[in-house]
């Protein structure tokens, strides 16, 4: 009996017009969720171009056949993305044929679609086309098992291309850790209930339009991730290649795709409220725009050091406005210092630099300097922090004390003016307000502590 293993899917050889990936459009899925969207120079669309008129080898396609209906497929390009965009961008005339083609015709070189003879429009319409291998019976867009065996394919297509880890992190569409990453850090996003990418994400951070920092590496979805492992270890961690790569794989679970409850961590929690006041510190500077980031935030290292003081100032003291604008202030003499130090002199800065990696031991000692000259300039400038009060629940006996100080009536009931019988307030349902908040300095204690029924505790949230 001979060996011969069951296969997962079979593969179909298929051709097509060029010409159908710009007419048909909806037809093809060129970026599914595991990939990163990527663009080739002009210069490389062109010499695709100049292969496709000359009829010269070129590499097979490689799409999934996915069913989203009992009448409707479409076709999702797992290899082949920029070859496809490349001639959707001709008929689209964006870039010319290149001059290489003057050997051919001479009336081909340096024109759009458009300016082409009848003839050559013809030609390029009917004869100039796509050899593929169309893969078939994996295709149900929700069933995990199928998309896994598609992001395998995917990843064994691009063994010898140079993808950087992040990412190859991307592509693990199962990792909870990896969509919260991807959700609050990538430019783009998929919807998986419509099964079509999406060229914006409006769930991305506002803080990443301070960075001078691009991401078309995915250096924002690296960011986030050594934000996580920062808050994972409650402070210093290792922040190499490998933590982050063993993290997107220890937050894999089997029916992780499209699941986002990973943002419900106390470490995702974490980081978003550092990164809103990392942003909020910063927002209004005049050199952020739709092409530029602050120039002292570029310099990863740098950021990654900035964002552990805000940290550590969020954790323990009250960032009023006044203490915001001089940690911004702090900042900028902070970064003109290490930009201009003399390494002679300043050893502080000489030690920062050197310590540029992303190493447990690095990061603690970066902090150590950038705090130390951080309240030595509070020092200097006459400004003192103000502490928060640590212990944010009130005790139980407190509890009972407010709620029998405030007749079991909610305050703010009553000051709408709703009549008591309306203000009334369970014991189940009852909420010890601060009425001075916590997090702008209000002490956990009984004088500051009003009874607040659900609704308006809720409704109130940081405000005074």
């Amino acid at each position: 009996m001979a060996f011969n293993p069951k296969t997962e899917y079979t593969i179909v050889p298929k051709e097509f017009n060029i010409e159908d990936f710009y007419k048909y459009k909806e037809d093809f899925i060129t970026r599914p969720p595991y990939q990163r969207k990527a663009v080739w120079s002009r210069k490389k669309k062109q010499a695709l171009m100049d292969s496709l008129f000359r009829r010269y080898y070129i590499p097979k396609l490689v799409i999934r056949e996915v069913r989203l209906s009992d009448d409707r497929t479409v076709n999702e390009i797992v290899d082949g993305q920029q070859r496809i965009t490349t001639v959707q961008d001709f008929f689209d005339n964006k870039y010319k044929l290149p001059k290489t083609l003057e050997d051919l015709s001479e009336g081909l070189s340096g024109k759009y679609y458009k300016d082409l003879e009848t003839d050559v429009r013809k030609f390029i319409d009917k004869s100039l086309k796509y050899q593929a291998d169309v893969i078939k019976n994996i295709d149900k867009p929700q069933n995990v098992d199928h998309q896994i065996i598609a992001t395998e394919i995917f990843w064994r297509l691009q063994q010898g291309e140079t993808l950087n880890y992040m990412e190859v992190a991307h592509a693990q569409l199962s990792s909870l850790g990896r969509n919260f990453v991807v959700k609050y850090a990538d430019d783009l996003t998929f919807d998986y209930n419509n099964y079509e990418p999406i060229d914006t994400n409006p769930d991305k951070m506002p803080f990443f339009k301070l960075l001078d920092v691009n991401n078309e590496r995915m250096k924002h979805l690296q960011f986030m991730a050594r934000f996580l492992l920062i808050e994972k270890n409650e402070g210093y961690a290792d922040l190499g290649e490998k933590k982050i790569t063993d993290f997107i794989e220890d937050t894999k679970v089997s029916d992780g795709i499209g699941d986002y409850s990973y943002e419900n961590n106390s470490d995702a929690e974490g980081v978003r409220k550092n990164l809103k006041i990392f942003y909020d510190i910063f927002k209004d500077d005049t050199i952020i725009d739709e092409n530029n980031g602050i120039k002292e935030l570029s310099t990863e290292y740098f950021i990654v050091s900035v964002y552990m003081l805000i940290r550590h100032l969020r954790i323990h003291y009250i960032l009023d406005d006044d203490t915001q604008k001089i940690v911004r202030e702090f900042i900028y003499y902070f970064y003109a210092r290490w930009k201009n130090y003399d390494e002679s002199d300043d050893t502080d800065m000489l030690t920062f630099s050197n310590r540029r990696q992303q190493g447990e031991n690095d990061l603690e000692v970066r902090d150590r300097i950038m705090r130390q000259i951080f309240f030595e300039y509070l020092r200097d400038n006459n400004f003192s922090l103000k502490e928060k009060d640590n212990k944010r629940a009130f005790s139980e006996l407190q509890r009972i004390i407010i709620y029998r100080k405030g007749k079991g009536l909610c305050q703010e009931c009553l000051r709408e003016g709703k009549p008591e019988k309306e203000a009334i307030v369970s014991w189940s349902k009852y909420q010890a307000d601060h009425v001075i908040p916590h997090s702008k300095g209000g002490k956990t204690a009984i004088d500051n502590g009003e009874l607040l029924c659900s609704h308006h505790n809720q409704s109130k949230g940081a405000k005074m």
